[in-house]
């Protein structure tokens, strides 16, 4: 009898060992799927704020003066006729940048990088209204392209007559940067450049400007045209060197053009 008693004893035994190792298994499961997920939300966590400084990288010092300058009376004025424009290219591909409508039956300049070897073109004014690129030109020796529509009544600014700014003159620049539309920046014209043996003059803006902002136009305080964005570049003034917009004189349109 005893002996029974001691075998069943000993059996309960073991159970409570097998269901203990049990307990401690789970719990030392538990431990490592907590210490799984902590570290899966480390990493996440990292990954995020890594794309959140990729995010606040981006530099959009070029809105610096919207505010202010959106209320302008020159800008209100003027930016109807700034114009946003498509290209589109081979295998879906397509450019973006900015224009500046000089008739109103529709005479559009922009920079010849933005619509060269395009398809198609399609040129937006404020309020929804766009319209396909009829005709094509390309100015010789400069970066500067002029695209034709077929409108009507379409908001238009004239050119200066002195076809240049001066040095030390204050100017505006309104264009489409980064996809924002019609972004106002105004600044001092710096020092003239010739860039290239054969190409034309162009000038320097101390504002900021971005991606898109290629063919906005330059405004003298009247609303007329005196020259196109096209580009940035390091200026070296007498303390410093900073990145500045480059400018070609509306002067370079008088160049006999070519039909692309």
């Amino acid at each position: 009898m005893d002996g029974r008693m001691d075998e069943e004893r000993i059996g309960l035994d073991e159970e409570e060992i097998e269901e203990e190792e049990i307990r401690e298994e789970r719990k030392w499961r538990t431990w490592v799927l907590r210490i799984v997920a902590l570290l899966a939300l480390v990493a996440f966590v990292s990954l995020c704020l890594a794309e959140q400084h990729l995010l606040w990288t981006v530099d959009f010092d070029f809105l610096s003066q919207d505010r202010t300058l959106s209320e302008d009376e020159l800008v209100k004025r003027c930016e109807p006729a700034v114009v946003s424009i498509r290209a589109w290219k081979s295998a879906g591909q397509s450019s973006s940048g900015t224009g500046v409508n000089l008739a109103p039956e529709g005479v559009v300049v922009t920079n010849r990088h933005v619509v060269e070897g395009s398809r198609g073109i399609t040129v937006s004014f404020g309020g929804g209204k766009s319209y396909p690129g009829q005709e094509l030109e390309m100015v010789s020796h400069a970066d500067l392209a002029v695209i034709h529509l077929q409108g009507k009544d379409l908001p238009f600014l004239p050119t200066s007559e002195e076809g240049e700014a001066r040095p030390g003159q204050l100017v505006t620049v309104i264009g489409n940067p980064r996809g924002f539309q019609r972004v106002p920046a105004r600044g001092q014209v710096g020092g003239y450049y010739r860039l290239e043996e054969d190409g034309p003059l162009v000038f320097d803006i101390d504002v900021v400007i971005a991606p898109g902002s290629s063919g906005s136009p330059v405004l003298d305080d009247s609303g007329q045209v005196v020259g196109i964005v096209f580009a940035t570049g390091r200026i070296k003034t007498e303390d410093k060197e900073e990145e500045r917009a480059l400018a070609i004189p509306v002067s370079a349109l008088n160049l006999e053009p070519d039909e692309q």
